[in-house]
């Protein structure tokens, strides 16, 4: 229902929430144009079809630099090979995996029997009711996330064998976003080589 909502406010209003689509060879031909020229790309998919990526652009490949920027992309038509941008910004991380935390908030998507978001509590941020929840229940995990000034955050989580988790946040509000079970990296992709 929410990506309902989402394509009905790119159709309607085109401005609304930086609507940008394009095929990802041409956000990655877009983004690799100035200093930034490499592109890592976790791409998460069910039944090999990719409905969400997140694409960090650096201007290196040595260890140890951070991506200069990120966006997050999404489509709702499996059909389409155009993404649009959800969110994009400069502040990327990794928190630490607690698979073992005190949390015992359940969460999941709509029809699941469990909340799907979180509000601040006296206990936990929502971001982290929603981090801890994922985290306990996926196991050990790679936790990266992912800040912006202008649309929402994101916190992705991911095992060795490829379980993910999504998780939206914004403004004092987390999210379930989606979850599935293979998970595609792209690291170091240029326009000439994508």
């Amino acid at each position: 229902m929410r990506h309902l909502w989402l394509a009905l406010a790119f159709a309607f209003f085109p401005a609304f929430a930086h609507a940008e689509c394009l095929e990802i060879r041409d956000f990655v031909k877009q983004e690799t144009t100035g200093p930034d020229k490499y592109v890592d790309t976790f791409s998460f998919r069910r039944d090999h079809r990719a409905d969400s990526v997140l694409m960090l652009v650096k201007s290196t490949i040595e260890k140890g630099h951070l991506p200069a920027r990120w966006l997050f992309l999404h489509k709702d038509d499996p059909k389409s090979q155009a993404y649009c941008v959800v969110s994009r910004g400069v502040v990327f991380g990794q928190h630490q995996d607690m698979p073992q935390n005190a949390s015992a908030n359940n969460f999941g998507p709509e029809g699941s029997g469990y909340p799907r978001c979180a509000t601040d509590n006296k206990d936990f941020t929502a971001a982290e009711q929603l981090r801890y929840w994922a985290n306990r229940d996926l196991g050990s995990s790679i936790i990266l996330y992912t800040a912006s000034d202008d649309g929402p955050g994101f916190q992705i989580l991911f095992t060795e064998e490829q379980d993910w988790i999504l998780i939206e946040d914004e403004k004092g509000k987390s999210c379930f976003y989606d979850r599935g079970t293979d998970l595609m990296l792209r690291f170091n992709t240029t326009a000439i080589r994508f």
